[in-house]
């Protein structure tokens, strides 16, 4: 049996290093990034999950990768401000950064790793990045369409069985990026200009969570492999609150929200570009035919595995009471969670990147659960691995 490997990289904005931290704990911290792009057959990639997908295929290491999110000033020069980001006021109403100083930041990045005998990074197109990386590797970038108001594909297959009718994008791997990492309204200032067309972020598209688009991928251009394939969906993190009505007390439980036209505004402004991450990666379980639930026993066996820091507080037994209870992850303050509560894609303060680093050892060290695929009663695995070295280990076991 030939195994197809398909990787998925979520959005993520300044949490992108958690991508890298979890490749290095996988294939090793210094492995050169072309030789994990090689390890997978289709990778997709959107917004900062694109940023990392590129930056391996310039050969940075998971741990240089990383080092790019714990630099505040690297952060703050992939965001690329504008002068309106620094007055408070203003930050919530105005675009607060650059579209075409993005653009030029990411070009310096990727294009810092030139290898010899090769173009600069930023001009090689999408179609013949396989080449450079000497591999079958299908790669897709998503983004929005801003005048069509419809997801885009930057695919390097441009013979893709998925690919309609239309002339493919004639784009770069890094044009592609700026096109999938351009989030609208209050962050950059005018949609990002690609080969004739402008785009938005690929979250508005619904596919901050890329899986179901890299499943949908494989499955078109391999028909009849659905059993072969193996799926590694990784995440950044996301943070859940139990309702006060379930018994979890502020600030670990939520409180239900009012029922008013301000509560209405602020919610259609915000789900409409929320994409729940297990959403999507419950629905490539689905699609590729995978064991469900029975009879309130857990799946923890499947073809696809997610990677996600699952930041939320966990039913359990409390030692005094001897009753089932809400308590926070170990290591986690109540500061912290409610910190990452409020965390916005957009930090780059010191102390924000400190917290992301602080959420991401935690999880990698089993103290903060593993997102489950399908959480069920008191946000417990239905399917899934709730630890990150159960993760960890049924990948290495499936996809070897």
């Amino acid at each position: 049996m030939t195994k197809i490997r398909i990787l998925a990289l979520d959005g993520a904005g300044s949490r992108a290093g958690v991508h890298a931290r979890a490749l290095g704990r996988l294939y090793g911290d210094d492995t050169p990034g072309r030789e994990i792009v090689r390890q997978f057959d289709f990778i997709a990639g959107n917004s900062g999950g694109s940023i990392v997908l590129t930056a391996l295929c310039c050969n940075y290491t998971p741990l240089e990768i990383a080092g790019f999110y714990d630099d505040p000033d690297t952060v703050r020069r992939m965001f690329s401000p504008r002068w309106v980001a620094y007055v408070p006021l203003l930050r919530y109403v105005l675009p607060r950064y650059s579209a075409e100083g993005k653009f030029a930041a990411l070009r310096e990045i990727f294009d810092r790793r030139r290898k010899v005998g090769e173009p600069l990074p930023s001009t090689i197109n999408l179609r013949d990045w396989p080449s450079y990386l000497k591999s079958d590797v299908n790669l897709l970038v998503i983004a929005l369409d801003y005048d069509r108001e419809r997801a885009s594909f930057f695919r390097s297959n441009v013979n893709s069985v998925t690919k309609s009718s239309a002339p493919p994008i004639d784009a770069t791997l890094v044009e592609a990026v700026h096109a999938s990492t351009n989030a609208p309204v209050i962050y950059y200032d005018k949609p990002a200009e690609v080969s004739g067309g402008r785009y938005w972020d690929g979250a508005l598209a619904g596919y901050n969570n890329p899986v179901l688009a890299a499943v949908v991928e494989a499955l078109a251009n391999r028909p009849g492999h659905a059993a072969d394939m193996r799926v590694l969906s990784l995440g950044t993190g996301t943070t859940v609150q139990p309702l006060t009505t379930e018994g979890a007390p502020p600030p670990m439980g939520k409180a239900p929200d009012n029922n008013c036209l301000f509560t209405w505004i602020r919610k259609a402004a915000t789900v409409i570009v929320g994409d729940p991450p297990d959403a999507a990666t419950f629905h490539a379980h689905v699609a590729l035919g995978q064991r469900m639930p029975r009879g309130g026993a857990p799946v923890s066996n499947g073809n696809v595995v997610r990677l996600c820091p699952f930041v939320s507080p966990i039913w359990d037994l409390d030692p005094v009471t001897k009753k089932n209870a809400w308590r926070l992850p170990f290591g986690l303050s109540e500061a912290d969670f409610l910190n990452l509560l409020k965390l916005e894609v957009d930090s780059m303060d010191r102390s924000a990147l400190d917290l992301i680093r602080k959420m991401c050892d935690l999880w990698i060290a089993d103290k903060i659960p593993n997102q489950p695929i399908r959480a069920g009663d008191h946000l417990r695995c239905d399917i899934g691995q709730d630890r990150f070295s159960e993760a960890a280990k049924h990948w290495h076991y499936i996809a070897s």
